[in-house]
């Protein structure tokens, strides 16, 4: 069985390698904290784009707009906002906060139920990625209790409400 020979080192070799040792991991943890910080002023604070429910054609409009966002810590990002769901002319309003884990870019997308819509699913989660750019949220949201699964495309966009517009 081989033994690490650090042991053996005269004392200024084994501290001059664990002063680099040190160093390293300090400068790791600076880069890893720059990354985050990019993440959260980089990240666009509006997407929109569609949701369809498996095995389903009816084409649900989202609207995301994001107006906290900050790092957790080092790996981690949360942002808050609301969005809205539009099919046909009804609208439902959520409030929304997304976890992003910087190391994949994967992404967590938790709503928060409407006031008085006991028809909108909010009970589950979408679990998808978001795209190096930072442009594109791809996800799956699966319901907690059934298991039912639909699909949710975002892209960034440079502005967006929560509500839509008033008609002229």
């Amino acid at each position: 069985m081989r033994h690490a020979r650090i042991a053996e080192l005269p004392g200024w070799m084994s501290r001059l390698g664990l002063t680099i040792v040190a160093a390293s991991l300090l400068l790791m943890s600076a880069a890893r904290a720059a990354d985050i910080k990019q993440l959260t002023d980089k990240l666009p604070r509006a997407y929109i784009g569609e949701f369809l429910w498996d095995g389903d054609t009816t084409v649900q409009n989202v609207v995301i707009t994001f107006d906290k966002v900050k790092a957790l810590n080092e790996q981690n990002a949360e942002a808050r906002g609301c969005g809205s769901y539009e099919i046909g002319r009804h609208v439902t309003k959520i409030g929304v906060e997304m976890f992003i884990r910087l190391s994949d870019l994967e992404v967590e997308i938790f709503e928060r139920p409407p006031d008085g819509d006991g028809a909108f699913e909010s009970e589950g989660s979408h679990r998808g990625k978001l795209s190096e750019d930072l442009q594109q949220i791809d996800a799956q949201w699966t319901t907690t209790a059934s298991g039912k699964h639909g699909r949710l495309h975002l892209r960034a966009a440079a502005s967006a409400a929560c509500e839509p517009a008033a008609e002229l």
